[in-house]
């Protein structure tokens, strides 16, 4: 029990330091009556609009003000849509999941298939080429990846649509590449971890008992470090939400991603601070759940903690 606790406690002090730095990071990136106001208002039109967003109160009563409407569930009025924030969050939400979902499952497939192979052929020509890959996605930024497809495989073989939402095609490359970007962290991961089982004593064994190869691989080496993945659920989560920002960018996906970039455009604070407030709760549970599961299965590691 005090395991647990302890990991609510850091939850809990987690939030309020995202919230804490969230709050001070967006009030430093200018004056938001500029992207509301048109360019030719006066200054007395300036004043009286940030009088009217309450951003003429000193910093911390406007951070005592903005944590106490949060703590009964009121993430604020968007600056720019008039809008409660909540509610656009929640209408930009499942475009985002299915986004996410969609590339979670085909990224553990692919790395699932392909960090088996590179783990059964280890230092064969088929497994540097898998390592190869996998570096590559690791080390390109996902835009750079995106702009190429898009070139390439929108504007001049258009044999995919370059934006939009409502068909398979439609996801085809906002899906495959994010997957892609996850799956090259997960198959080295495996990979190395399942080289490592595969030279325990366990598997030594199993293979002098005279069991299979791929028996050997899928039944007790893969099963052994698929764990290993799901103690970096979090940081997958973060990789994911990073990712299809810039995704969802590029290919004008009506999610989460697109409503964060054009809030940050705008200087909305209150959707800002709502979107991330949110994603970093989404994480912390996550985390949570994750560290809760692997306490379950393994008790030696509330002892640990």
């Amino acid at each position: 029990m005090k395991y647990f606790v302890k990991k609510i406690l850091q939850a809990i002090v987690t939030l309020f330091l995202v919230s804490l730095v969230v709050f001070i990071a967006v009030r430093s990136s200018g004056d938001p009556t500029t992207s509301i106001l048109p360019g030719e208002a006066t200054q007395e039109e300036r004043e009286e609009l940030t009088r009217q967003l309450g951003l003429d109160q000193p910093l911390i009563k406007q951070y005592y003000s903005y944590m106490k409407d949060i703590l009964t569930g009121d993430f604020g009025i968007s600056f720019s849509s008039k809008r409660p924030v909540i509610d656009m969050i929640q209408e930009k939400f499942p475009f985002t999941l299915k986004l996410a979902v969609s590339s979670v499952l085909l990224a553990f497939a692919i790395s699932i298939i392909l960090g088996s192979i590179s783990a059964l052929k280890c230092y064969s020509v088929v497994d540097r080429i898998i390592m190869d890959i996998a570096v590559f996605f690791q080390s390109t930024p996902i835009f750079f990846v995106a702009i190429l497809a898009v070139e390439y495989l929108c504007v001049k073989l258009k044999i995919l649509p370059v934006s939009g939402y409502g068909t398979i095609s439609n996801m085809i490359l906002p899906v495959g590449l994010l997957s892609m970007s996850i799956a090259a962290d997960i198959t080295v991961l495996l990979r190395n971890n399942m080289i490592a089982a595969m030279n325990t004593e366990f598997i030594k064994f199993s293979r002098l008992k005279g069991l299979k190869e791929y028996k050997t691989v899928l039944k007790h080496a893969l099963r052994n470090s698929i764990s290993s993945v799901l103690s970096l659920s979090s940081f997958i989560f973060a990789h994911l939400l990073a990712g299809s920002i810039i995704i969802e960018s590029i290919f004008a996906w009506p999610g989460i991603g697109t409503l964060s970039y054009t809030a940050v455009l705008k200087r909305d604070f209150p959707l800002v601070q709502g979107i991330v407030l949110i994603m970093a709760g989404c994480m912390i549970l996550l985390s949570f759940v994750t560290d809760f599961i692997a306490a379950v299965i393994d008790p030696r590691l509330r002892k640990e903690n």
